[in-house]
């Protein structure tokens, strides 16, 4: 059983890409999939203490087209 569902969020800032977690910045890359890759990494260890655990990615500003995604971690 899941102790609490969790949300990561990549999004677009400025240029660059910012991982937020409880609506906090935890870090800003310079490119989309080292945003993604670290959101992943620290979905995964949240995960693997109990909680639900979603990575949901912003589309390029600049790619109105593509559709917002939604990831899990896997083990």
């Amino acid at each position: 059983m899941h102790a609490s569902e969790l949300n990561y969020c990549v999004e677009p800032t400025d240029g660059r890409w910012t991982v937020s977690f409880c609506h906090s910045p935890h870090g800003i890359f310079d490119r989309r999939i080292d945003a993604i890759r670290s959101a992943l990494s620290d979905a995964d260890r949240v995960e693997r203490m109990g909680h639900k655990v979603t990575v949901i990615v912003a589309r390029p500003a600049n790619a109105p087209d593509l559709a917002q995604r939604v990831l899990r971690p896997t083990h």
